[in-house]
C-alpha cells in the first residue's frame, strides 16, 4: 500500500525548534540529527502499522540516537505526523 505523510504545523514547529538547538551546539550534531530524523521517518513511510498504538490510536516511532519520538496516526492511506517530542522534557 503506498501511503502519503503529512506533518502538522506542530511537528514542522517540533523539528525547527530542534535544530535551532542542535545548531546552537554544533553544526555536525545538527546534521547528524537530521540524518536519524529522516531514517526515523522513511521507517515509518515504509512500514506505519508496524509500530504499535500506545494511545489514543496514536503510535510513535523514535529515532535512534536521539531521544526524540514521532507521535503519528494513520488513517486509510495517510500518515499524519502529530507532534516530534523529546522523551526526557515534560510536556502538558
Amino acid at each position: 500500500m503506498h501511503y502519503f505523510i503529512e506533518l502538522s504545523d506542530e511537528a514542522k514547529l517540533d523539528i525547527k525548534e530542534a535544530l535551532e538547538y542542535y545548531t546552537a551546539i554544533s553544526i555536525s550534531l545538527k546534521d547528524r540529527f537530521e540524518v536519524a530524523l529522516t531514517k526515523s521517518i522513511e521507517l515509518l513511510f515504509k512500514n506505519p502499522l508496524h509500530h504499535q498504538v500506545r494511545y489514543r490510536k496514536i503510535r510513535i516511532v523514535f529515532t535512534e540516537v536521539f531521544p526524540y519520538g514521532i507521535h503519528y496516526i494513520v488513517e486509510n492511506e495517510h500518515i499524519y505526523v502529530l507532534k516530534i517530542l523529546h522523551t526526557k522534557r515534560f510536556f502538558k
